[in-house]
């Protein structure tokens, strides 16, 4: 009698295993983003990868809805290095600290450049300010400055 008490223990674990299953994210579908443009005009809110994705909403968590709804893969803002916000808009780096990494840099800038150069730029040019330090009250955010193509980082 014990053995069919068993039997049906494993045949109920496996059952509930095999509803409730693990679903992988595909590898090959990831977006891996390293740039993020952050801006707001006319009360909407811009967001943008160096992957060319983007969305728009009236706060950060609808223009992230908005680009994963229209990427051709899944945005992965887990590995994004670097965080740019257009000059005048750094009220909105408070909605971020949820969404990217703590180690995230930041940097101003007057415009969007160009999202693929600014990111081999700041790889070699690393801004002083993160997401944590900013949280924490390191206010001061280096000023990124493009003129005729090229990039200067003035801290």
């Amino acid at each position: 009698m014990k053995r069919w008490i068993v039997y049906l223990l494993i045949l109920a674990a496996v059952s509930f295993e095999g509803a409730y299953s693990f679903t992988g994210t595909d590898v090959a579908k990831l977006a891996p983003v390293e740039v993020v443009w952050l801006e707001e005009r006319d009360g909407v809110l811009y967001l943008q990868t160096d992957t060319k994705d983007f969305g728009t909403g009236t706060d950060v968590q609808s223009a992230l809805a908005d680009m994963k709804a229209s990427a051709s893969g899944t945005v992965f803002l887990d590995t994004a290095d670097f965080l740019l916000i257009k000059e005048g808009n750094e009220s909105l780096i408070e909605q971020m600290y949820a969404i990217l990494r703590p180690t995230c840099m930041l940097c101003v800038a007057a415009q969007m450049p160009d999202m693929e150069a600014v990111a081999e730029f700041l790889t070699a040019h690393e801004p002083n300010v993160t997401l944590r330090q900013f949280q924490n009250g390191k206010m001061t955010l280096p000023i990124l400055q493009e003129i005729e193509g090229r990039f200067t980082l003035l801290a």
